[in-house]
């Protein structure tokens, strides 16, 4: 059976990330000798077309997707599409693992719902086997929805393919600047009101061999990124492990960049250190609260002194650090608001606030009568975590989304005012250069990428003049680039994809042709192998 696996888009506010969960669903079916493609549409525009063409062009048997909750309704869109072409449809991923019936109920195209991990259940799925006999399925039978048991938990994650991120438009993620998301482990001891982690993958921590992470992070580098993240729920919970990787990275003598979940009370001076010479360079706290009566009723386990001392374990290791808020949580007064703001800035590194999204399976939307909480709605596209879709008698969604709305205007300013010190020569630290250069080559590959300004325009009549030239003549004459990206800037960047082996043309009748490269699985092994051969020549 063939298998088309869709990444849904989602909100442009958004960093584009590498579907992990979609690439490992790819390796186990490849692996096992089946047929499969990725269809990326965040790094595209959405078009029903495309998918159209896609479905007629690799004609598969089943095709799935895995959202989250803020692209759920794109994704019923698309698997809409291929159910109507003919496609059994399956859908998996942490939204519809804890609305399964609903879905069922409300997408009558949708034909099953894999729930939590889905790399053998899509697998039994891709074999043909009878609906009854497979866990973890919800489906539909004479007319009713029928909750299969839960499949067990993966024990030994090392069993698993390195992911297949072969299979996805890698130049254009690289047009970006995006790391590579990868795990060490899977599972979530911790209970948080607002998170479903400890449902979704298990509250008892399973891990991969340290020797088997780091050949997963060179095959990364191999894959041409420069800055890896890590995505374990909480990576520092296991000293042990987190040591074990890094002595591997270092006994290897890999110079890579990386970043990492983490809880604030799981650090100490001496595995940070370890962690930074092994290249760790960022952590993300999750401090949610300023208010430890708040963090108390959110079940996180930590304090603010608790935050207060992770954060500078971690800065004196030179380990920056994100800690990130929540403003809503049950307890949440305009007071705990304020102190909130006021404990970020006094963390003294940086920080930013989102507002509670209650999604499927977390207690907080379970509960949310007990704790005080009005969910106003289920439109889920609007569940991005930028806005309110609760409120409470303390605070209604009006002041939530103005609290939020004017830091976040205050960032923009700042950072307004940072690249025009840059630009003046006044700003020259190299930090700020190159923090400047990322957005400007961000704000160009964006707009490249979501309104696919290369396939749309990449087709120039050969005048005898430089293709490289004529490309960036076309390029800056689209209104939405050149109102923000001056020449200058389109040049330079237009020249980087180039330079990087992004984007290359061909030539015929007259026509120049620019595309996206396509960096398939035999072209990475081949520049793994090209680059351990240099390293060997070195040594």
């Amino acid at each position: 059976m063939r298998t088309l696996l869709i990444n849904a888009p989602y909100p442009f506010s958004e960093c584009p990330t590498l579907p992990l969960g979609l690439t490992y669903l790819a390796a186990v079916l490849e692996e096992k000798g089946y047929e499969v493609e990725i269809l990326d549409m965040v790094v595209t525009k959405f078009s029903i077309q495309r998918i159209k063409e896609k479905m007629r062009e690799f004609k598969p048997d089943i095709c799935g997707a895995g959202p989250v909750t803020m692209n759920y309704p794109t994704a019923l869109r698309a698997l809409k599409v291929c159910k109507e072409m003919g496609a059994m449809t399956a859908m998996g991923g942490c939204h519809v693992s804890f609305w399964d019936e609903e879905c069922l109920t409300e997408a009558p195209y949708i034909d099953v719902i894999a729930r939590k991990e889905g790399e053998y259940t899509l697998l039994d799925l891709v074999k043909g086997r009878d609906f009854k006999d497979i866990l973890g399925i919800t489906y539909r039978e004479d007319g009713e929805i029928v909750v299969n048991p839960d499949r067990p938990f993966i024990q030994n994650l090392d069993e698993l393919p390195f992911p297949a991120r072969h299979l996805l438009p890698l130049a254009k993620y690289h047009a970006y600047k995006v790391g590579a998301s990868m795990i060490t482990a899977r599972g979530c001891p911790y209970h948080c009101i607002f998170c479903v982690g400890h449902k979704m993958v298990g509250a008892k921590a399973r891990y991969r061999n340290p020797k088997l992470v780091v050949d997963e992070m060179e095959i990364i580098i191999g894959q041409g990124f420069d800055d890896i993240c890590v995505e374990d729920d909480q990576l520092t919970m296991n000293h042990k492990h987190v040591y074990a990787i890094c002595d591997e990275i270092l006994s290897r003598g890999l110079k890579i960049k990386w970043c990492a979940f983490s809880r604030c009370d799981t650090v100490t001076p001496d595995l940070v250190k370890r962690m930074r010479e092994a290249g760790c360079y960022y952590f993300c706290y999750g401090a949610e609260s300023g208010d430890d009566r708040i963090l108390e009723l959110a079940r996180k386990r930590q304090t603010r002194e608790k935050l207060r001392k992770g954060t500078k374990i971690a800065k004196d290791a030179g380990i920056n650090v994100l800690a990130s808020f929540i403003m809503g949580l049950p307890g949440e007064t305009p007071q705990t608001m304020k102190e909130s703001m006021e404990f970020g800035a006094e963390l003294n590194t940086a920080y930013g606030y989102h507002i509670l999204s209650p999604f499927p399976g977390t207690e907080v939307r379970e509960k949310a009568k007990e704790f005080g909480i009005r969910i106003l709605h289920n439109d889920w596209l609007r569940y991005d975590a930028n806005q309110a879709v609760t409120e409470s008698d303390e605070v209604p969604k009006e002041l939530l989304n103005k609290t939020v709305k004017d830091f976040n205007a205050a960032i923009e300013e700042f950072i307004r005012i940072q690249q025009k010190e840059v630009e003046e020569g006044i700003l020259n630290t190299p930090e700020a250069k190159e923090d400047y250069l990322i957005r400007k080559r961000r704000t160009l590959a964006w707009r490249l990428l979501k309104n696919d300004r290369i396939e749309r325009h990449g087709k120039i009549l050969d005048n005898g003049e430089d293709p490289t030239k004529l490309l960036v003549d076309k390029v800056y004459s689209i209104k939405a680039i050149s109102d923000v990206l001056s020449r200058k800037w389109v040049e330079w960047g237009i020249n980087q994809l180039i330079n990087e082996g992004l984007l290359e043309y061909t030539k015929d009748d007259h026509t120049i042709t620019w595309k996206w490269v396509e960096i398939g699985k035999e072209k990475l092994e081949q520049k793994l192998q090209q680059k351990l051969n240099k390293e060997n020549e070195r040594m």
